[in-house]
């Protein structure tokens, strides 16, 4: 019971690695032993076969013939004594058809009965054999033949043997080579199991089954969880999972098409972001499918320091239109109030200043000034832009123009009054006010005049047009033809190259078109149209 215990408290690799290692020990154990046994055996039937032959050969000898039928000792002895001391063999006995010794190592047993009694198959019935018995040497492997005349007669037998002792002491030679191959294969063998076990662990995370289950299990419940549509991509570009609300917001395909697809296929547009080499990180990209359009995120899939693949979140457009709408006129308010407390820090402390020295109708003035001014654009606005995000945009970048030290001009003939209601003001938010930071940076950016942006607009006819010229040195063919692409950019500062890109995707799901001409006075001039 308490091995078992211990068992159970072993993790799931360190029992791999304990059966592993007792399965490799055995089946090196088993090995070594059947490839000794097998050595023992062959090293045995050679040496059978060897001394079989010589006995074979010596017996058609007609000296060791003429011997026997002579009764004589002497000559066989003579003659066979040096070829058992040049073949190594330890005996080699002649003897006659009543099995008394006519040659033997030792002279002092010939005219002996030779011992063993495995005699009877070469004198009786004349065969040829090899037999394992024990003689007055020991335990010995002899080669047996009869010694037959022309007419068939059986006169004696030849056996050449080689005692077993002397062939164990040779295999011995063979057995420890083996014992030392086995041991060093047994240890390297139980090392790589060991690594492996290691090495799977790794992979693993050092999970234990019921672990890897419970984390399973957490994942697939985080991801039906989540209100987003997710999905993992591998290195190969194919989607391999996905949770319930991607198969929702994708619509028209069912799980068993989404998984195993290729995302070029599903989105061949969008390549760029789904590129197997790059590790960028996507934040809020508009992606149109045929279910609408989506706000993608892709993250690399790290494992270690390696890149294994990508996830993607994504959610329906059209469930942040009114969110977007929301907050783009808290950011244009934001802006506009970062902007008014700047500059309104910088009177306040002027008035102060201004009263601090009893110039009090001074402090007057500049407070009508100010107020008259700012009162006047904000009613302007009011007047020719009834839409209260768009006019907040144009305020915003008004303030925001003038914080730049850039003269924000508004064409005074402009009007927006019929915005259709189906038109997102989201996308006319990304449209003009991305175009007007790209007139603010261009006219900031030629120091050999005046930085100045004219914006005008009118939505008479069938198109809503605006129309923005900058100050600054115009744009180059190159760069016209480039503009749309993304991550293209003119500008050395980081964060640049995605809003013309945005601006054309927005473009394009409202049908509109944009124009890009010279100015006379050298800047740009960019002309959007958007259908009613």
């Amino acid at each position: 019971m308490k091995i078992a215990n211990k068992l159970k408290k072993l993790g799931l690799h360190n029992k791999l690695a304990l059966v592993s290692v007792l399965l490799v020990m055995l089946q090196i154990i088993f090995l070594g032993m059947f490839s000794v046994s097998y050595l023992e055996q062959e090293f045995e039937q050679q040496l059978g076969e060897k001394a079989l032959a010589v006995a074979q050969t010596l017996a058609k000898n007609p000296i060791i013939q003429q011997a026997l039928l002579d009764k004589k000792s002497q000559p066989i002895q003579s003659y066979v004594e040096p070829i058992r001391q040049a073949i190594a063999a330890s005996f080699i006995v002649v003897g006659d058809s009543q099995g008394i010794r006519y040659s033997h190592p030792d002279p002092n047993k010939i005219n002996h009965a030779m011992i063993g009694g495995d005699n009877i198959r070469a004198l009786r019935f004349g065969q040829s054999y090899i037999s394992k018995a024990e003689g007055s040497l020991g335990v010995s492997i002899r080669g047996k033949t009869p010694i037959v005349l022309d007419d068939g007669t059986i006169i004696g037998l030849v056996s050449v043997g080689y005692l077993e002792h002397g062939m164990m002491l040779s295999i011995s030679n063979y057995r420890d080579t083996f014992l030392w191959v086995f041991g060093i294969t047994l240890i390297a063998g139980c090392c790589l199991v060991l690594y492996i076990a290691k090495r799977y662990r790794d992979e693993i995370f050092g999970l234990e089954p019921e672990e890897i289950s419970r984390v399973y299990s957490e994942r697939k419940a985080v991801l039906e969880s989540i209100l987003e549509g997710v999905v993992v991509i591998n290195e190969q570009g194919i989607i391999t999972s996905c949770n319930p609300i991607a198969i929702e917001i994708l619509a028209n395909i069912t799980e068993q098409n989404l998984i195993g697809s290729a995302v070029h296929d599903l989105l061949p547009d969008y390549q760029f972001i789904f590129a197997s080499n790059s590790s960028r990180i996507w934040r809020d990209v508009e992606v149109d499918i045929e279910a609408g359009t989506i706000i993608l995120t892709k993250t690399p899939l790290m494992i270690g320091d390696k890149q294994h693949g990508v996830v993607v979140s994504f959610r329906r457009k059209d469930d942040l239109v009114d969110l977007s709408e929301k907050l783009s006129q808290v950011k244009q308010f934001s802006t506009m109030l970062r902007v008014q407390t700047h500059e309104y820090s910088n009177k306040l402390n002027t008035i102060g200043g201004l009263i601090q020295i009893g110039s009090y109708e001074d402090a007057l003035d500049l407070i009508m000034v100010e107020n008259s001014g700012y009162q006047e654009i904000i009613a302007f606005l009011m007047r020719i832009v009834p839409d209260p995000i768009i006019a907040g945009l144009i305020l915003g970048k008004y303030d925001v123009a003038k914080e730049r030290k850039i003269e924000l001009i508004i064409d005074h003939e402009s009007s927006l009054l019929q915005v259709p209601s189906k038109l997102p003001r989201s996308k006319l938010v990304t449209i003009l006010g991305n175009i007007l930071e790209n007139a603010f940076d261009a006219a900031s950016s030629n120091k050999a005049q005046p930085a100045q942006v004219t914006l005008s607009f009118t939505d008479m006819g069938e198109d809503i047009i605006f129309e923005i010229e900058d100050s600054g040195v115009g744009m180059s063919d190159a760069a016209i033809k480039d503009i749309f692409t993304f991550g293209q950019t003119t500008k050395h500062a980081m964060g640049h190259g995605i809003g013309m890109f945005l601006v054309k995707n927005c473009l394009d799901q409202v049908d509109g078109t944009l124009a890009i001409t010279r100015a006379k006075t050298g800047g740009t001039i960019m002309t959007v149209y958007i259908p009613k």
